[in-house]
């Protein structure tokens, strides 16, 4: 293990950190993005670097949060399909069996 703030193991520890400079890397990105396009509205506007990743991040973070929810809905909608499904099923066990 090694010394220092973080308890985690070696390869862990290792893991996170490229995982979190993966993601800073396409905040910072998405960040630029965001910034050109304004930059392009309104060319009269500077949007300082910090500004910019925040955005990047901001954008991430709604981006997630848009994923989850379509997958809520879907997860719903399958579950609700697969009870109905279910009940048929029942209803034509008991069918057959009368």
């Amino acid at each position: 293990m090694k010394q220092g703030v973080s308890n985690l193991p070696e390869g862990l520890d290792d893991a996170l950190v490229k995982i979190f400079q993966f993601l800073n890397t396409i905040s910072r990105w998405i960040g630029g993005m965001v910034a050109k396009i304004i930059h392009g509205i309104l060319p009269s506007i500077t949007i300082p670097n910090d500004l910019t990743e925040t955005i990047g991040l901001l954008s991430m973070l709604t981006i997630f949060l848009v994923i989850v929810q379509i997958a809520k809905k879907l997860t719903w909608i399958i579950v609700i399909i697969g009870w109905v499904l279910v009940i048929i099923r029942l209803v034509m066990i008991i069918v057959q069996g009368a």
